[in-house]
């Protein structure tokens, strides 16, 4: 079994059919991710459609694809402990919003029994990929 913490660029990498999408998709039994997901996959659908990437029945069926994905997801609700972790050094830059979805992976890590399958960092971003990495995160898709 595999569960992963899936980062926005993986959804929105399938969601938009764009190439090289995560070739372990369909294998992972268990997605995790937070709140940010839905919120940041809204915001670049709106902001290709304001850029007119995007005609309204594109945006609508991109829109219901992101909440078929997303409800597919366990999404952990932000805690004080997530900003907590996400506000502390990390071994390499990274962005506010990676930071808060690396938090989140670790949190989930460790409330995870030793018995459990680990959790992997499911990204395309490099800097995310290279910021779990540093932390001991098996990364797919970077």
């Amino acid at each position: 079994m595999t569960a992963a913490y899936i980062d926005t660029s993986v959804v929105m990498r399938i969601v938009l059919g764009q190439p090289e999408p995560l070739k372990e998709w369909n294998n992972l039994d268990l997605g995790i991710s937070n709140e940010l997901l839905r919120v940041e996959c809204f915001r670049t659908l709106d902001r290709m459609w304001r850029q007119q990437t995007l005609n309204d029945a594109q945006l609508e069926q991109k829109r219901s694809d992101v909440e078929t994905i997303v409800s597919h997801i366990e999404i952990v609700p932000f805690s004080k402990r997530i900003f907590d972790i996400a506000a502390q050094a990390f071994p390499t830059v990274i962005a506010t919003l990676d930071a808060l979805h690396l938090a989140t992976a670790i949190l989930y890590r460790s409330s995870q029994q030793l018995d459990e399958r680990p959790i992997v960092m499911a990204t395309h971003d490099r800097a995310l990929a290279k910021a779990a990495t540093a932390l001991h995160f098996e990364v797919i898709g970077a």
